[in-house]
């Protein structure tokens, strides 16, 4: 009788990995705020708001997760594999420190940051496929709790992101 793995849990062990990671992608948190921001002065929210001092505000709190979560589709659809790993543990950091943070203790928070840490596990064990000369069988997304349609979804995403940067960059290429 098969049985679902166990939702994989934070552990304190994985912060030195994730805060190496951020250093060698991103140059830490501050390069990771500038790749991702969360304030947005076009946003509409401050014109009714005159007495705030920075009527900026924050469109969404959670932009550096869910951008490090969309990199990580895209490394994975270039089949960069160890890449990919690197970006889903550093979101789950992140996750993790909102929680810490901001109490975020629900089941949601909780399930997400699973989901990153099972997409880690993922591409770690793709990674280490390829290196081994992709013998033996492909680690399915099953294997990590993950479903076939959400891996093959994050793919896709990742593949058609990867496709119109190509197309921006091919139309700026000077002929």
């Amino acid at each position: 009788m098969d049985s679902e793995p166990d939702e994989p849990v934070w552990k304190d062990v994985y912060e030195e990995a994730a805060s190496a990671h951020l250093q060698t992608y991103f140059g830490g948190f501050r390069g990771l705020t500038k790749a991702f921001p969360c304030l947005r002065d076009d946003y509409p929210w401050g014109d009714h708001r005159p007495v705030v001092v920075d009527s900026r505000i924050p469109a969404k709190n959670n932009t550096e997760y869910h951008g490090l979560e969309t990199l990580a589709g895209q490394y994975h659809a270039a089949a960069m594999y160890a890449e990919a790993s690197h970006h889903w543990l550093m979101a789950a950091w992140c996750r993790q420190i909102d929680k810490t943070t901001h109490g975020f203790n629900d089941a949601g928070h909780d399930l997400a940051l699973s989901f990153c840490l099972k997409n880690q596990m993922f591409n770690e064990a793709l990674e280490a496929w390829s290196k081994a000369a992709a013998q033996g069988p492909v680690p399915e997304p099953e294997a990590f709790g993950l479903s076939a349609k959400n891996a093959d979804g994050i793919e896709e995403r990742g593949a058609v992101a990867l496709q119109a940067a190509f197309e921006t960059t091919r139309r700026r290429a000077p002929e």
